[in-house]
């Protein structure tokens, strides 16, 4: 059993958060709450837990420079940052001092999930059908719902404004993580299923165009040839010689 310890200075979130990893039982229990950096400071070296769950900006001490002074005392904890705030000081400040994993709020049950599957080496890695296991659980949806909803109208400010975070501060956690920039994995995942749909519908070149998000078609072209080296009609037409053939 894995224990957790929770600094977070706003009472609703840190309840609602002790709820949520108690309601997924994935082996981890909380065993203390602290609502300052202070407080989680003293827990810490009182209790000796095995994950810290901890806001940034908090009265007193904040995270950070709680994180800082307990690894300076020999922690040696897990530390996660819970964070909805949209600076990437943050986070780079965090990563310097050994802080692997972040929390956004609002934390749902799949995050949390995703989270402590992380540190428990427990099953259930079918939460998230793709990605692989270094993601961090907010590219793992953002990859999720590319998936799911190509076809429609997507660009970094609609995951800004889900997970209340800027464009930027997405943009290099994508980039970071996946090797691929947003823009470039978009327009990947949408070629390949529109050359699916060319292999396996009867579909226009414009139906086909709309589908996977593009409603310019001339514009659509122009992408396909980019990232498959011929025209979307060109290989229309070698697939139905293909199948003449066959």
């Amino acid at each position: 059993m894995k224990t957790i310890v929770i600094v977070e200075d706003e009472f609703r979130i840190r309840q609602g958060l002790s709820n949520l990893i108690n309601k997924v039982d994935m082996g981890c229990k909380v065993i203390g709450e602290a609502e300052n950096g202070y407080e989680g400071l003293k827990m810490i070296q009182d209790m000796e837990p095995d994950i810290v769950i901890t806001d940034i900006q908090m009265p007193k001490i904040d995270g950070l420079q709680m994180i800082e002074k307990a690894k300076e005392m020999g922690a040696r904890c897990i530390f996660v940052i819970l964070s909805g705030y949209a600076d990437f000081e943050y986070a780079r400040k965090g990563i310097h001092l050994g802080v692997k994993e972040y929390l956004l709020k609002p934390a749902t049950i799949s995050s949390v999930k995703e989270m402590l599957l992380k540190f428990t080496g427990g099953k259930g890695k079918e939460i998230s059908n793709i990605g692989e296991e270094g993601y961090s659980g907010m590219v793992k949806e953002m990859l999720a719902i590319i998936e799911e909803s190509y076809g429609m109208r997507l660009g970094l400010d609609t995951f800004a404004e889900k997970f209340r975070l800027t464009p930027e501060y997405i943009s290099n956690l994508f980039a970071k993580e996946t090797g691929m920039t947003f823009s470039n994995y978009l327009k990947k995942i949408r070629i390949e299923k529109a050359k699916e749909l060319i292999l396996s519908t009867d579909m226009k070149i414009y139906e086909v165009a709309c589908s996977v998000g593009y409603s310019d078609q001339k514009y659509f072209s122009k992408v396909f040839k980019e990232y498959t080296g011929v025209s979307a009609k060109q290989f229309a037409v070698d697939i139905q010689k293909n199948k003449r053939k066959g």
